[in-house]
């Protein structure tokens, strides 16, 4: 089969790489890669190609970067690649009916989610944000419903203790090459329709502000933890003391609590190395931090910073 890849971000060129392993050991074809058009990043704005378009011209294979994947160009273009199956992977633009009808057999994405649960943009966050101890990745037939085509397969995978979305994402991803491979072996069966979803059991994703990374300490612990799972690397967390930003780049659970804290407020605990602050139920330990204007330090720097007396507690701002 002829195949095209279509993503964005770092962290699917781990199911691109074993596509690609998968084609030199096949009669199977990576005909091109089709990924967002580069734009301007860093302090001076030099035009950037995302990661999965860098990693294809550094591997000398056809990079597509169309401005949006509706141009008449760009779908005239891939017409004739006379493509079989188009592969999708947090590509980043909505697809056209025009777009879908181009590929002989199906376009299919790879969703990482346990579908028809947290269908959206964001289903790794979501997750977590609901405390939960699995997830998975299903990969599925596009079709223009969002997430709604039926499943091709999935696999649920155990989420970690420490775990956020900035280490799970690439990891749901990387499982998913095997199961693309898996996929495609199913989708030469020209009857193979997949099992259609049970719209009754559908959550959607809800949008992530810039504002959610405030943490308003009268939460309980285990929500603000799940917070901080969730909001990393985006929007991050962060608190505040004496109207100064402090943004939490460690956040755990506690041991077993043995002096009483409001919530935020906070001490410097030897024994687990780390800050303990208080929260509306509960208790949670900030490792590593970091103050605005300065740089990321360890707890204990942190304290010793405050020139705050080993008696004496410390309070960031309630919410902020």
């Amino acid at each position: 089969m002829r195949l095209v890849f279509l993503g964005s971000p770092g962290e699917v060129i781990a199911p691109l790489v074993t596509l690609m392993q998968h084609c030199q050991d096949s009669s199977d074809e990576l005909v091109a890669i089709v990924s967002q058009s580069a734009k301007p990043a860093g302090r001076k704005q030099a035009l950037t190609d995302p990661p999965v378009a860098a990693f294809a011209k550094e591997h000398g294979i056809p990079c597509l970067q169309p401005a949006k994947a509706s141009e008449p160009e760009f779908l005239e273009e891939l017409k004739r690649l006379d493509v079989d199956v188009m592969i999708t992977a947090a590509y980043g633009q909505i697809l056209s009916n025009a777009f879908l009808a181009i590929p002989k057999r199906a376009t299919i994405n790879i969703h990482p989610s346990l579908l028809p649960a947290y269908r959206g943009a964001i289903p790794v966050p979501a997750a977590l944000l609901d405390g939960h101890a699995s997830t998975g990745v299903t990969v599925l037939f596009t079709i223009k419903a969002l997430d709604a085509g039926n499943i091709i397969l999935q696999k649920t995978y155990a989420i970690q203790a420490e775990e956020t979305a900035a280490s799970l994402t690439p990891r749901l991803f990387a499982e998913s090459g095997p199961l693309i491979i898996e996929a495609l072996d199913k989708l030469r069966d020209p009857d193979f329709k997949g099992e259609v979803q049970d719209e009754t059991k559908v959550t959607l994703c809800r949008k992530i502000a810039k504002t959610d990374g405030a943490i308003d300490w009268h939460k309980p612990s285990l929500l603000i933890l799940n917070e901080y799972k969730a909001y990393q690397p985006w929007p991050g967390t962060y608190t505040a003391r004496d109207k100064l930003r402090v943004v939490i780049e460690d956040l755990g659970a506690a041991g077993e609590i043995a002096v009483n804290l409001a919530p935020g407020e906070f001490y410097f605990d030897k024994k687990e190395k780390a800050l303990r602050v208080g929260t509306g139920e509960g208790q949670l330990a900030i490792k590593r931090l970091k103050s605005a204007g300065s740089k990321s330090v360890d707890a204990a720097s942190f304290w010793n910073g405050l020139k705050i007396e080993s008696h004496e507690k410390g309070k960031f701002e309630v919410s902020c």
